[in-house]
């Protein structure tokens, strides 16, 4: 029943597919399509491209124009044949589907009139928006089931706000219709991966799914147990028509339920293994351990984006509210989420500031991929610090205008974090294409032009995101990861002058991910992560060795240390964990099931994680995902020694943790900071909110634990 997909995919918009090349045509087509020209959408079909030419996930012409309110283009694409009940296959979003969380309501009655399934859904949406012509197309069908009709009416009593008369009137007059299935045989399987136990994002409800012979057995709430056969495709309904469930997922997997029990509709999430929960250590906070010369902490993540200060006086705890071991604060306009970087008695970061003063932003656990649609001029701005007091020493506008691509709605125009050698400051504003360096007293040194960096939803959308690789330096030269929705590259740029040294090609679409550099026997490699994880020689570029499967959608950077390589990504369908030795040529992916080999001395085909990258301390490898659970393995075998909840359901994570004299640090969305002793199970020292929404990364150096909250930058020492 599609009603239960429909809530739960609401806020999701999910249209084109990164074009894979310039000549693509059938590429062409579908962005000629979701922009509304319909004279290049007839030049493109009457030259040969089919109308119904599909992205990689099945996204068509058709699909995205419903997207974006294409009326034109829509009517034209069904009257030349194309498909009105098109499926995209990574998340089973349909163009009705598309269409109904856009609402255009021309769009929608065309594709209702084809026959397209939704009529549920739509109502349902028309209810929740209070739109009575929404609700109107919907009736009008006579496709309303018996039980989307139920949840309707129950959603209209448990509304926390008056319903409109006319909606509930217009509701009174449904006369449900039952569905009638024809034969439906699942494939071989099914009910084993559907079966499992499923929890509500609050925690509070619970439900536990059963094979049964050639049904599934659902344990509800207060001992209710229904019994549901296979209807369709990933639904299952009771025999007395009472009880119907819906799976879904990503890429095929199995990763959700919605079920609707006479009216009662319950979304909830397949539920891992009951984790334990952080223990407050039983022993007093380590000593700090003796202060060293000061070190910087140069790019993202630190040296070699290790995230590790040791021997840096960070701090073991603060108190921001009442002043405890805050050295200075200092405020920064805009939005930025570039981690502060650190060189001497300087810091430098960056941020965006909208003309009209757009700083929307969510956090939390949430599958929106929305853009921010904020197309006003910017002023994209480096700041620097002095270290000790937090005073602006000075502040250069890098440019000001519009942006070239938008950014989510959790990230910024300014996402990448600068990078320094001491004597110049290399700065990157992918929205504007624009790589600059600056000197350390803040005059211009060189520009360059690198073109827009629009990284965009690569699964499923043209929803844009934002770019976030960080530039990093090798010797003499600025290396950058360009991957966005067309024509990607990987490049290095000369630090004294700007000119192009080398520059390659990427079959990859958008990707996160910061580079790193991997010592090796036979020279260095520049080890690159993305849906295929690759290995170039960073003076030349040449391409050394590629290794996959890996994540959709990439967002780790890449952790050296041990003789490893450690390479990480979080989305479904595939969450590995790699550790590849280095010295490697060719294709090092393994064949399925197998789990080292000997370039890849281990590796697990699940437990990656999405937004934060992985730190390696002391020889444990420690991951942390965005929901808060903190995973443990021995570095050097990948046993698992430890998994444990940081904290309450709900709590959301996305600066990467850094490390300090045996303690780990690690800053929750909301603001709290978490110390935690390190090793094979790590235990909490204790929990200091800052007070602010935390995403950038911290930096460590001389003394200080320097954290950007959305606001402002606050160094912490003692």
């Amino acid at each position: 029943m599609k009603i239960l997909r429909f809530t739960f995919l609401f806020g999701l918009a999910f249209v084109a597919l990164a074009a894979q090349a310039a000549e693509d045509r059938g590429e062409a087509l579908r962005r000629a399509a979701a922009a509304g020209d319909l004279a290049k959408v007839q030049e493109l079909v009457a030259a040969g491209v089919p109308v119904d030419e599909p992205t990689r996930h099945g996204q068509t012409a058709l699909f995205q124009a419903a997207e974006k309110g294409r009326l034109e283009v829509v009517r034209w694409l069904l009257d030349k044949g194309a498909d009105a009940h098109v499926r995209e296959r990574f998340f089973g979003q349909s163009a009705l589907d598309v269409a109904t969380a856009a609402g255009n309501p021309e769009i929608l009655r065309l594709l209702l009139d084809r026959g397209v399934d939704g009529a549920g859904d739509l109502l349902y949406a028309a209810v929740q928006r209070g739109d009575v012509e929404l609700a109107k197309l919907a009736v009008a069908t006579g496709r309303i089931e018996p039980l989307e009709l139920a949840a309707v009416k129950r959603a209209i009593e448990l509304s926390p706000t008056p319903v409109a008369p006319a909606l509930v009137e217009l509701v009174g007059t449904v006369v449900p219709k039952a569905r009638q299935f024809p034969p439906f045989q699942p494939a071989a399987g099914d009910l084993e991966r559907a079966a499992g136990k499923y929890r509500s994002g609050s925690g509070n409800q619970e439900v536990l799914v059963t094979v049964r012979g050639a049904e599934l057995h659902f344990k509800l709430a207060e001992g209710v147990e229904v019994l549901a056969k296979p209807v369709q495709a990933s639904r299952y309904d009771s025999a007395d028509g009472k009880f119907s469930a819906f799976f879904g997922g990503r890429a095929g997997t199995i990763e959700w339920l919605a079920t609707n029990h006479e009216g009662a509709v319950a979304f909830l999430s397949l539920a891992g293994a009951d984790l334990p929960t952080l223990k407050a250590a039983a022993a007093p906070a380590p000593e700090a351990a003796s202060r060293q010369a000061a070190r910087p902490w140069p790019q993202f993540r630190g040296p070699g984006a290790s995230g590790i200060g040791d021997g840096q006086g960070a701090p073991a705890s603060w108190d921001v509210a009442k002043g405890d071991g805050v050295r200075w604060k200092t405020p920064i306009p805009g939005l930025g989420l570039a981690s502060p970087v650190v060189w001497g008695d300087r810091v430098y970061l960056t941020t965006a500031v909208s003309s009209k003063g757009d700083a929307t932003f969510r956090t939390g656990l949430y599958g929106d991929p929305d853009s921010v649609d904020d197309r006003s001029e910017q002023s994209f701005r480096l700041y620097a610090l002095e270290l000790g007091t937090g005073k602006v020493v000075w502040e250069r506008e890098v440019h000001k205008g519009p942006p070239g691509a938008l950014r989510h709605l959790k990230s910024s125009l300014a996402n990448s974090s600068p990078v320094t050698d001491g004597n110049r400051v290399v700065v990157l504003f992918g929205a504007v294409g624009l790589l600059v360096t600056y000197d350390r007293d803040g005059r211009e040194v060189w520009r360059k032009e690198v073109g827009i960096l629009d990284a965009n939803d690569p699964t499923a959308g043209a929803a844009e995101w934002g770019h976030a690789s960080s530039p990093i330096l090798y010797g003499d030269l600025v290396i950058l990861q360009a991957d966005r929705r067309a024509d990607s590259y990987l490049a290095a740029f000369r630090l004294t002058d700007g000119a192009e040294v080398w520059r390659v090609a990427r079959a990859e679409p958008s990707t996160w991910a910061t580079p790193a550099i991997l010592p090796g026997p036979n020279g260095d490699e520049l080890v690159v992560n993305g849906p295929i994880i690759r290995g170039y020689d960073p003076k030349t570029g040449a391409e050394l060795w590629k290794l996959g499967p890996n994540s959709e959608v990439v967002v780790a950077t890449p952790i050296v240390g041990d003789g490893l390589v450690y390479v990480t990504a979080g989305y479904p369908p595939i969450r590995p964990v790699y550790a590849i030795r280095p010295g490697q040529r060719g294709d090092l992916s393994m064949p399925k099931g197998q789990s080292s080999s000997a370039a890849i001395a281990w590796s697990h085909p699940r437990g990656g994680t999405y937004i934060p990258s992985p730190i390696l301390y002391r020889g444990h490898f420690h991951t942390c995902n965005n929901n808060g659970v903190v995973t443990t393995y021995d570095a050097k075998t990948g046993e698992q020694r430890s998994s444990i909840r940081m904290s309450a359901s709900g709590t959301s994570f996305s600066a990467s943790p850094v490390a300090a004299d045996g303690r780990l640090y690690l800053f929750a969305e909301t603001g709290e900071g978490y110390v935690l002793a390190s090793g094979p199970e790590p235990v909490l020292l204790g929990t200091y909110p800052m007070g602010e929404t935390v995403m950038a990364t911290p930096a460590i150096s001389d003394g200080f634990l320097i954290v950007r909250t959305l606001g402002q930058v606050v160094a912490l020492g003692g």
